[in-house]
């Protein structure tokens, strides 16, 4: 390996901290991934985690399991060309998953949680908060300050506003989702990267 290859790669991934505690814990990161300031720590086996090509993380904690409770056969799949800018992820039971799709923009202070970090029980000790899975779909924005909870939809081609809590299953694609608990309150919408101005500029 060159010098050179050698200060990109250094660049792509600058301050990466990955612990993995247990066995047969993967990471994937090809070499198109930009990862700056991020987080992952793994506890239990049989973990993945799956970047996509071109994706970009940037101040992301991803954290799989706890030191006092292991997780094991659990998967995050983050697919191309989707961009965080500081977001909190936390996979807390045994085979979960967190999917996330195509093309999709994460903003500010975002919290993914596919469990609560604490348990609750009926009056017969029946455990009622069950974490399962999140599934988000391609070309979705999320705007800051949101919270996606755990066993949650969101569609292909759905904007999530800002602040808002998203706490169960969306169907309706082209839409914006809003609130807390967050509901759709806006359908037949798309979205772009372009800047408004840039839009008006080409009308």
């Amino acid at each position: 390996m060159s010098f050179r290859d050698f200060k990109k790669i250094f660049s792509r991934i600058f301050s990466v901290n990955i612990k993995k505690d247990g066995i047969n814990n993967t990471v994937n990161i090809p070499h198109s991934v930009y990862l700056r300031k991020v987080r992952i720590k793994i506890y239990g086996n049989n973990n993945k985690i799956i970047f996509g090509e071109h994706t970009y993380l940037h101040n992301v904690h991803i954290r799989v399991g706890f030191p006092d409770c292991p997780i094991n056969n659990t998967i995050i799949k983050i697919r191309e060309r989707t961009s965080f800018n500081s977001a909190d992820i936390q996979l807390g039971e045994s085979d979960s998953s967190l999917i996330v799709g195509k093309n999709c923009m994460f903003s500010f202070n975002v919290e993914i949680a596919c469990s609560d970090t604490h348990a609750i029980m009926d009056q017969n000790s029946k455990l009622i908060n069950k974490g399962e899975n999140i599934t988000i779909g391609s070309n979705v924005w999320v705007c800051k300050n949101v919270s996606i909870m755990k066993n949650t939809q969101i569609p292909d081609n759905c904007i999530v506003a800002q602040n808002s809590v998203v706490t169960k299953k969306f169907d309706e694609k082209n839409s914006v989702i809003a609130g807390n608990p967050a509901r759709t309150v806006k359908r037949d919408i798309n979205w772009s990267r372009k800047r408004p101005q840039e839009i008006l500029d080409s009308v």
